[in-house]
């Protein structure tokens, strides 16, 4: 391998070995300079040029790749080796780390290729220039006296025969490096640059290579003639004359200012990742053990007030918290009822006004996202962090697709509790606490042995349906919501007596697209696209069901079903306060519940795909079950461009799903508990109550 010339090279590398691999690249012909930490080698790079970096995994405090991506902080196009065995780390890690070669280092051989990559990486640096003939082209004297005034490098000399060996030249560079004119300085000391910030060991350093005749490099804090504080990088050295004897001392002023500003911030960036590295191992080391005493809490248990009481006692066991509360809102009267406490002093309230929460726990119930606050600037009265002696408080949301359960309260005692990190941690803590809720309450609606039936009356022609009834001219019933295309919009699922002309829905306010499903003599099936799930899933939240809902203009009854302990009241309110002219028509308690058309169709929603639906509905829209058909599986198939085999496939998986559905809610109905076929429902098709 040939001479490779100018190539500077940092090489980061633990003590061990590292001067054999400095030795090899030297012998190669690069400049290389060796550090033996991460921060050392940022401070390098930020203060000098290299043309490369090369580092091993292991490293003093950073690893290698925290280097690399600091050195990218800093310089983004400055090539980068890593050299090492793979142990630790994955070659895919490095590469994401910002690593642009990987050099395994596995014998004597390994130091060839990493010269080798070192040329490969540099080649648009390489630089050979020709050696020319300078002969009857050398400066002059007065040329040199000329370039050494008009130098960018700050340069003075002082004659040490004089007493105090005062200052008896500088150039122009010097004089707007300090901003003294040389008439201010000349006759004079150094020492004039000195003040109150500048290091004496380094003013002593200089002042004992004059005295030995020798040269040194430091660096000084020192003060323009304005008084603003620069750092300096001074070399003094000696010039003899022609017999030996010391004639002047020359000293050489470089304005490093930047530079030092530049390592500083190395510096800093390194101890704030070392910072950053301690407290995740502490975070992590604090919050592991927690996650699973609550995961196994959900696991085991299946009834909310033990669930809840079970996790706040195991959040106040953990290191940090030092009080808990779980509480749920009352749609009723704006209130919090808790479920749960754990870590007061004394008796905590089991019911506040939400007025009386905690800032972050209202902030917390109109976002759905955790909020915090501090002890000096939570604004509140009850439930504060001061009241509970600790730092901080995080209010959590215990929300599951769009559904609230309440939230949680956390105390910290601590400043580095409830941090960016931990917040993310209670996030997905209070997501699985609803998860684990909804399923409990999902549970309990299906396995109750018993149902309550209530009927209400809206009559205010502001309610949803009774606008489409009134749009159409037409009594409307409930099918059925589900989502809709994306995360934004909902489909309501309608039947009408008379569809008329369905584009008219869409002036409504509330509706962005109509869609026709089915139409008889008699009546149609649609579809609309709605912003706002009102007042369907508010009633769900609150574990209401909609058996059935028949609209008029300026009437609408809707039929629901509820736990047998459910509060019909809150149900009841829940509608007062969205709509006018709301009354409980009837109420009563019914054995063995019976299972709706809405949630036959919502079985099939779930099963089929959206191909398999749009394929079943088209097939339904173009007459295919009717017999004659009136049109072919290709002709359909080439209206939804796809082919007629992709069409008949889809087709019979929906088909499949659907019977499938059928069979398992017929059996539902029609086996009782003891699985005794029940007569009535074979004959009539309908349970009995």
């Amino acid at each position: 391998m040939g001479r490779v010339k100018n190539i500077r090279a940092l090489l980061a590398h633990p003590p061990e070995d590292a001067s054999e691999i400095k030795t090899a690249l030297e012998e190669r012909g690069y400049e290389v300079t060796m550090v033996h930490s991460a921060t050392q080698a940022l401070v390098k790079v930020a203060a000098e040029r290299f043309d490369c970096v090369i580092s091993s995994y292991t490293l003093s405090g950073d690893d290698g790749f925290s280097l690399l991506e600091g050195v990218c902080e800093i310089d983004e196009e400055m090539p980068s080796i890593l050299f090492d065995e793979t142990k630790g780390f994955e070659i895919e890690e490095a590469f994401n780390a910002g690593v642009d070669r990987f050099v395994g280092r596995n014998g004597p051989a390994s130091l060839d290729r990493l010269a080798e990559t070192v040329a490969e990486i540099t080649a648009d640096l390489v630089d050979h220039p020709e050696r020319r003939d300078i002969t009857g082209h050398e400066p002059e004297a007065e040329e040199i006296v000329r370039a050494i005034d008009k130098s960018t490098v700050g340069m003075s000399l002082t004659d040490p025969s004089l007493p105090d060996n005062p200052v008896v030249y500088v150039n122009d560079a010097w004089e707007q490096i300090t901003g003294y004119e040389s008439g201010e300085i000349l006759g004079r000391n150094l020492r004039l640059l000195q003040g109150p910030e500048t290091n004496p060991q380094s003013v002593q350093a200089v002042a004992r290579a004059v005295e030995n005749e020798t040269s040194v490099t430091v660096e000084l804090r020192n003060y323009r003639s304005d008084g603003s504080p620069f750092w300096n990088e001074l070399t003094v050295a000696p010039i003899r004359n022609e017999n030996g004897e010391i004639a002047n001392y020359v000293a050489f002023q470089n304005d490093v200012t930047d530079r030092k500003k530049a390592e500083q911030l190395a510096a800093e960036r390194a101890n704030r990742l070392q910072d950053e590295k301690e407290m995740l191992r502490r975070t992590l080391g604090r919050v592991n053990g927690l996650l699973r005493q609550i995961s196994q809490v959900l696991i085991e248990q299946n009834e909310r007030p033990i669930v809840a009481q079970k996790i706040c006692d195991e959040i106040v066991e953990a290191e940090g918290y030092t009080a808990c509360w779980i509480g749920s809102t009352d749609p009723t009267d704006d209130t919090v009822i808790f479920d749960a406490t754990a870590g007061f002093p004394g008796d905590p309230p089991t019911d506040l006004s939400l007025e009386a929460l905690p800032d972050p726990a209202l902030e917390s119930l109109e976002s759905g996202q955790i909020a915090v606050c501090l002890t000096d600037i939570c604004d509140i009265g009850h439930l504060c962090p001061d009241e509970a002696g600790v730092r901080r408080f995080a209010a959590v949301p215990l929300v599951y697709d769009k559904k609230r359960y309440g939230l949680i309260g956390v105390y910290g005692d601590s400043p580095d509790v409830l941090d960016r990190r931990e917040q993310q941690l209670f996030e997905s803590i209070g997501k699985m606490i609803a998860s684990r809720l909804n399923a409990i309450q999902t549970a309990e609606i299906l396995t109750a042995d018993s149902v309550l039936e209530v009927k209400v009356g809206v009559k205010d022609e502001s309610f949803p349906l009774s606008q489409i009834a009134a749009e159409l001219g037409a009594t409307v019933e409930y099918v059925g919501l589900t989502n809709g295309g994306d995360a934004q919009t909902y489909e309501l699922f309608l039947t009408a007596t008379d569809c008329g002309n369905l584009t008219t829905l869409s002036t409504l306010s509330f509706v962005e697209d109509v869609r026709e499903i089915s139409e008889t003599g008699t009546a149609c099936t649609f579809a609309l696209t709605v912003e706002t799930p009102a007042p369907f899933h508010q009633l769900a939240d609150h574990g209401a069901s909609v058996v059935q809902l028949t609209a008029e203009p300026r009437r609408s009854i809707l039929e629901l079903e509820l736990p047998p302990e459910h509060d019909v009241r809150s149900i009841v309110e829940i509608l007062k306060r969205r709509y006018d002219g709301v009354d409980l028509r009837s109420r009563r308690e019914r054995q063995s519940r019976e299972q709706t058309t809405y949630e036959f169709s919502s079985r099939v929603e779930e099963k089929l795909t959206d191909r398999q639906r749009a394929t079943l509905e088209a097939a339904h829209m173009n007459g295919y079950f009717e017999w004659p058909r009136p049109t072919d599986g290709s002709e359909i198939a080439e209206s939804m461009d796809v082919t007629r085999q992709t069409f008949h496939q889809h087709l019979r998986a929906a088909e499949r799903k659907l019977i499938e559905t059928y069979v398992e809610f017929r059996s539902e109905d029609t086996y009782d508990e003891n699985g005794t076929v029940d007569t009535d429902t074979l004959r009539t098709g309908h349970s009995q109550p």
